[in-house]
């Protein structure tokens, strides 16, 4: 600043300090002589007095005139001053000037040639690079280097184009420019799906719906079309920065919708060069941070014990945390799965490791409060969260899983935003639910029963949660203590009750119940709906002993879950002979109006079967026979019996109905391990038909007299409707 503008400043300076002190003396000498008794003037009633100025007023007044003179003998502000402080802005750049940035290297003996183990253990060089990496680099990769959505992360040990120095400092210096041709014009839409498919099934944590068919014919036009670039085993190629396809990282996203959309799309994802930008030590400097960065997070992983690790899969597992975390087709653990409820819609959160999206940077305990206590980092949740069950999960297995979701990789999936109606989308309302409905009693262990029931209640009442499904709610969505394992309507579907009582009485004992948990299948029939999905993300993975203990405690009961003296089990007695007797009437031909009787004698409903068993007989066999058998007991590999099963003899004949007009898509267990589909009738019987229908088959094959009428079927279907689904084997309304 020359001569006269210093001049200027000082003198402006000084003149407007004089005109503020002026006007506070002038004011104070107004005060002595002030006289609030004096009125000087009267407007519409109301007088102004001569009141004095508040004594406050000329305190603050004073303060800051301190302040502001204590300023300008600090710091520069008077002209060319440069205060006693000597503070310049220049020092408080984000990026370092080049002479700060050389003499860092001297000082340390290094140079932009020295290795990045070596760099990254300087302090000050890292801190240096640090504030480059934030001015260059953060905006697409984040501020820590985390990464998002088609940005890679830089944490991880995974490279797409190599870890190395020279690979890093390469990518900084010269971009990259990864380019992936689109295949739309070149593969149809259905061998797109197909090779979508089998390359998500190649991630060891995913279990994608699909026949093994469709990995088959996935596999072969991959090898044909993708193997140059990703390599045979689809593990990636470096030189080309062709990505690993079965490390569940995925830079634009890893649902199979994201898949096929890349795969039709292709891409075109470039880094620009920044060696017109940087010199040589800034790239070098940048290159330091993002490798103490990445040491930083590899150590931490490391660290993790592999025993516990392992043990926290395991519990994970038992606790079904991937099948609600991750949406239809999603990544693991990316959540997005969204929940139906009557308070509006609610989406499953990110649990992996990122640091904005999932709960990378959760401590233990904000993990612990939100298992056992329904409270999140970022306020209380929704008890769709089962925490209510969660919360009897020892320590121990706490610290088991939290150590293991340490161990997973980071999902760049962004969380969905809820959709709660008002008062609902206020959390904090959630607080008086917990207190007014969560129930913190410890879980009784009666010393009576044997180890295998205590760890079987431990499994099923906390890290199983069946009582969040099969216990009916009340009004505010909280569980009915009294009235545990009873049932409830949930997706459409009714999750049966599973009370010791019904299991005993419909023939369920614990091998049934075990082979059930553990495969899905038997002979009391096939797990589909929410069960199916249970059963492959969950129980299949437990051992026999863990699933028998399961089956045990389901089967014996416990309080308010009590077998009563004067209950038998059931015994259908088949379709007998019928079974041998041919078709004689078409559909069309069997009349609607089929008499179904009332028995006045027990005051029970029941079929006919006297007078119509042929009749109704055909209809089975026109219609569920060719799948599930003439005598009902089914076909292997094709439909499960219907004789004798859990479903058919339940004594709620809602799922037995839904199936029906629903239909089912098919179940995959695994790759090796599928169940067939079932059509929906919807459109093929009336609902008397299939109230007549599915009347007779319960009373057969599942030994219950009580009638099903049209109303019921017409019920049932509203219910579906309402829940987004009828017919067209089992697919949701657009």
């Amino acid at each position: 600043m020359n001569a006269f503008w210093n001049t200027w400043v000082i003198t402006l300076t000084v003149l407007f300090l004089a005109i503020m002190v002026g006007v506070i003396l002038f004011y104070w000498q107004k005060r002595a002589s002030s006289d609030p008794h004096r009125t000087l003037d009267t407007f519409d009633g109301i007088q102004e007095n001569d009141g004095a100025v508040p004594k406050l007023l000329f305190i603050a007044y004073l303060i800051s005139i301190i302040l502001t003179l204590g300023y300008f003998v600090l710091y520069p502000g008077l002209g060319n001053w440069p205060g006693l402080m000597h503070w310049s802005s220049t020092s408080q750049a984000t990026v370092p000037s080049q002479t700060t940035l050389e003499a860092q290297y001297q000082k340390a003996k290094l140079n932009a040639a020295s290795p990045l183990e070596e760099l990254s253990q300087n302090a000050t060089i890292v801190n240096t690079g640090q504030s480059l990496f934030q001015t260059h680099c953060a905006a697409c990769h984040g501020d820590q280097g985390q990464g998002q959505k088609h940005f890679p992360n830089l944490l991880d040990n995974y490279w797409l184009y190599g870890g190395t120095d020279q690979d890093i400092l390469h990518s900084i210096k010269q971009g990259r420019n990864g380019v992936m041709a689109g295949w739309e014009n070149i593969l149809t839409s259905e061998q797109i799906t197909h090779v979508s498919q089998y390359i998500a099934s190649l991630e060891p944590e995913r279990v994608v719906n699909a026949p093994e068919v469709n990995f088959e014919l996935g596999s072969a036009i991959y090898t044909e079309n993708c193997v140059a670039c990703h390599g045979e085993k689809a593990q990636g190629n470096p030189i080309l920065g062709a990505p690993n396809l079965t490390d569940n990282i995925w830079l634009h996203g890893g649902s199979i919708d994201e898949i096929k959309h890349t795969i039709r799309q292709g891409l075109n994802n470039v880094m620009p060069a920044f060696q017109s930008q940087l010199n040589s030590l800034e790239i070098s400097a940048i290159a330091a941070y993002v490798k103490y960065e990445n040491k930083l997070h590899i150590e931490r992983k490391q660290s993790l014990d592999p025993e516990l690790i392992a043990k926290g899969r395991y519990l994970a597992l038992a606790g079904d945390c991937i099948a609600c975390h991750t949406s239809e087709g999603g990544q693991p653990f990316g959540g997005g799965l969204g929940f139906v409820t009557p308070f509006g819609t609610l989406y499953s959160t990110n649990i992996s490791t990122h640091p904005d999206y999932g709960i990378g940077d959760y401590t233990y305990q904000d993990f612990y409060d939100s298992l056992h206590k329904g409270k999140g980092k970022n306020g209380y949740l929704y008890p769709a969260m089962p925490y209510s069950s969660y919360q009897y999960v020892t320590e121990e297995d706490t610290r088991a899983i939290w150590t293991y979701l340490q161990s997973i990789v980071s999902v760049n999936t962004v969380n969905t935003e809820n959709k709660m109606i008002f008062p609902s989308n206020i959390r904090l309302g959630l607080l008086a639910w917990n207190i007014a409905f969560l129930d913190t009693n410890p879980l009784e262990y009666p010393s009576y029963r044997p180890a295998t029931w205590k760890r079987g209640k431990y499994l099923t009442m906390g890290l199983g949660h069946c009582s969040e499904c099969h216990t009916p709610r009340n009004i505010a969505q909280a569980l009915e203590p009294k009235k545990l394992f009873q049932g409830n309507l949930i997706d459409g579907w009714q999750a049966p009750d599973i009370t010791a009582e019904q299991l005993y009485e419909t023939g369920w004992n614990i091998v049934s119940l075990t082979d059930f948990l553990k495969t899905g299948h038997s002979e009391k029939g096939t797990a589909f709906g929410g069960m199916a999905e249970v059963v492959k993300n969950s129980t299949r993975h437990l051992t026999r002993q863990d699933v028998e203990a399961i089956a045990e405690y389901l089967i014996a009961g416990d309080k308010y879950n009590e077998i009563e003296p004067h209950i038998v089990p059931i015994i259908p007695p088949g379709f007998g002979d019928l079974a041998n007797r041919p078709v004689t009437q078409t559909i069309n031909e069997i009349d609607d109006s089929l008499n179904i009787a009332s028995n006045t004698k027990t005051g029970i409903e029941t079929l006919d079967i006297q007078n119509h068993e042929e009749a109704m007989y055909n209809l089975y066999a026109q219609t569920c026979g060719a799948c599930h058998g003439p005598d009902g007991k089914g076909r292997a590999g094709i439909a499960p019996a219907l004789l004798n099963n859990g479903i058919i003899m339940h004594k709620d004949p809602y799922d037995t109905i839904a199936v029906a007009i629903r239909g089912l898509m098919p179940s995959y267990m695994n790759r090796g391990t599928n169940f067939m589909p079932m059509s929906s009738f919807n459109t093929v019987l009336s609902d008397a038909q299939l109230a007549q229908l599915l009347t007779f088959v319960r009373n057969r094959l599942g030994g219950r007299t009580v009638i099903i009428t049209a109303k019921d079927v017409t019920n049932v279907r509203k219910e579906l409707e309402k829940s987004g689904y009828i017919g067209a084997i089992h697919q949701p309304m657009e």
